[in-house]
């Protein structure tokens, strides 16, 4: 089997590249009745891209699955719990992320699982692997084995400091020529480039028209400066306002841009907070009391009564779907945690609407996304060494298509990395 490896900066086509050898190679192999192409990447924001656009590719139509890593490992030790229990391996509950990935990894060494998702997934995709674990890229490195793989990566935007040297980009260099791409794509903007390109060499980004540097104390000041520029650049845009954690400082700024008007009479904008998968599935489960087993009415009740109309129907379906394949009528507690889980990862998976409002977020959620304007809130309590700050810039402002204004609470820290 072979691997195909794509890298380069943030903007310069990566998954672009990665669609185009996807085409290519299905054009010479195509698929075989029952086969699919496997899409596999570490965040969800990564996967819904990914699902864009492997949907505007004619060679895959609707054969092709795309999943967070972690789904697919639970897959396997769902499949091959017997295996996993024969070889001493106990088997994880819903929720152990890392030991379904660690069970999941040492099914995938034996031939026999392997070639069990090689049979369906002759050809994988995988995105962002830069933020792979050494446990998580085992997986893939045993997939390898009989699995065609087009990976992107850039170690630049892994984000973690415990992945540093990062195995995924080590591992992908010894396993082929990478192709280096260095051409920008998501934007032609040159103050945009030139930031990203300064934050990137450690240098200082140069504030201007397009690309902004602001230092804002006060969430009223800061506000305004958020305001107007919704209101001059935003309208009809998709916005993103991108902070490193959702502290007093974003929470102030758009509590008071929510309330206010400008000078210039902008105003007022609601901003929504965008959660993550997990955050939501983690709310949902909280008011969520499941016994251990019970039949297929006593769980369509419980879930109904939690008032979410799309999560009551997916799981009504599953469970139905599980008596007329399976012949179930009973079912484990861990059973409908999981068919919980797998409706929230669906209801992300269709292509997304157009954005009304502007959207929060951390710099971790915005990862693998872009936008046409882009607003970084950049607190003053920031922690992290300088090559982590600099990671992090980076990866906010390039989100960017056309604008981004960084508005930063300290004065002290325009006179520090990655400002300087």
């Amino acid at each position: 089997m072979s691997i195909q490896f794509f890298s380069g900066g943030a903007g310069c086509g990566k998954t672009y590249q990665v669609m185009l050898a996807l085409k290519e190679h299905l054009h010479q192999v195509p698929l075989l009745d029952g086969q699919k192409v496997l899409a596999l990447t570490y965040m969800h924001g990564s996967r819904r891209r990914l699902h864009e656009r492997l949907s505007g590719i004619k060679q895959v139509s609707n054969n092709f699955e795309c999943l967070v890593i972690d789904s697919m490992a639970w897959r396997v030790v769902s499949r091959w719990r017997s295996l996993l229990a024969s070889m001493g391996f106990n088997f994880p509950v819903v929720g152990e992320f890392n030991r379904v990935c660690e069970g999941a990894a040492l099914l995938l060494a034996e031939d026999i699982v392997s070639k069990w998702v090689a049979a369906t997934y002759p050809i994988m995709i995988l995105d962002e692997a830069q933020d792979l674990d050494a446990v998580r890229l085992s997986i893939v490195q045993a997939l390898s084995r009989h699995i065609e793989i087009i990976a992107a990566a850039d170690e630049f935007q892994c984000l973690e400091p415990t992945l540093r040297p990062n195995p995924a980009c080590t591992w992908l260099k010894g396993a082929c020529v990478p192709e280096n791409l260095v051409v920008p794509r998501r934007t032609n903007i040159r103050e945009l480039l030139d930031a990203a390109h300064a934050i990137r060499s450690g240098n200082a980004p140069v504030s201007g028209r397009e690309f902004q540097i602001a230092p804002t104390a006060r969430a009223g000041l800061a506000g305004t400066y958020l305001s107007n520029a919704l209101a001059w650049y935003g309208r009809g845009q998709n916005v993103a306002i991108i902070t490193p954690a959702t502290g007093r400082f974003p929470t102030d700024i758009i509590n008071w841009v929510a309330a206010n008007r400008t000078r210039q009479n902008n105003g007022t904008f609601q901003i929504k907070w965008e959660h993550s998968e997990s955050q939501a599935i983690a709310k949902y489960l909280e008011g969520l009391v499941l016994p251990a087993r019970s039949d297929a009415a006593y769980f369509k009740g419980v879930i109904a009564a939690m008032g979410d109309d799309r999560t009551t129907k997916d799981v009504e379906h599953w469970l139905d779907v599980q008596r007329r394949t399976q012949g179930r009528t009973e079912f484990n507690g861990e059973d409908i945690v999981e068919a919980i889980q797998q409706s929230f990862s669906n209801r992300k998976h269709s292509p997304s609407t157009a954005q009304r409002v502007p959207l929060a977020m951390t710099i971790h959620g915005a990862k693998n996304r872009e936008f046409d304007m882009v607003v970084v809130l950049w607190p003053a309590a920031m922690t992290g060494n300088v090559d982590q700050k600099r990671r992090l810039l980076y990866n906010a402002v390039t989100r960017a298509k056309s604008r981004c204004l960084v508005l930063v609470q300290a004065q002290a820290a325009l006179m520090q990395p990655p400002f300087t």
